[in-house]
C-alpha cells in the first residue's frame, strides 16, 4: 500500500489492535497520537495520508480535532486529508454528525480488518 496512517486514539489496547491490523499491509507506516491535539501536531510535522480518529478522547476529542484540521490548524496540506471516525459511540445521529463536520467515513469498534482495509482503499485509491 505504501501509505502513512495516523491513528488518534487514547486507548493503548485500541492502538495495539490498529497496529496489528495495519502492520499486515505491506509498506504501510503507522503513527499514533493519544488525543486530537497530539494528532494535529503529528500532522503538522509528518506527511500523513489518512487519519483514523476516535471520537471520545481527553484534551481534544475527535470532533474538535476534525474541525481544527478542516480549518487549516494542522497545516494547509491537511485540510482535505481523509479522516475515518472509528468509535464505540453508537448514538443516533453520530454518523451524520461526523460526516457533517468533514470526516469522510465512519465505523464502529470493534474494528473488522476487512472493513477497515476496504474503507481505507476507497479513500486512498
Amino acid at each position: 500500500m505504501n501509505k502513512h496512517i495516523l491513528v488518534v486514539d487514547d486507548s493503548p489496547v485500541n492502538r495495539m489492535v490498529f497496529k496489528a491490523i495495519i502492520n499486515d499491509w505491506s509498506n504501510t507506516k503507522t503513527s499514533f497520537a493519544n488525543n486530537g491535539a497530539e494528532g494535529i501536531e503529528v500532522l503538522r510535522n509528518q506527511q500523513v495520508d489518512l487519519v483514523l480518529m476516535d471520537l471520545q478522547m481527553p484534551v481534544m476529542n475527535g470532533y474538535e480535532a476534525t474541525i481544527a484540521i478542516r480549518n487549516h490548524e494542522a497545516g494547509p496540506k491537511n485540510t482535505r486529508i481523509p479522516i475515518i471516525a472509528v468509535t464505540t459511540e453508537d448514538q443516533e445521529g453520530t454518523k451524520e454528525r461526523v460526516l457533517e463536520i468533514g470526516m469522510n467515513d465512519y465505523m464502529n469498534k470493534p474494528v473488522d480488518r476487512h472493513t477497515l482495509l476496504h474503507k481505507i482503499r476507497m479513500l486512498l485509491f
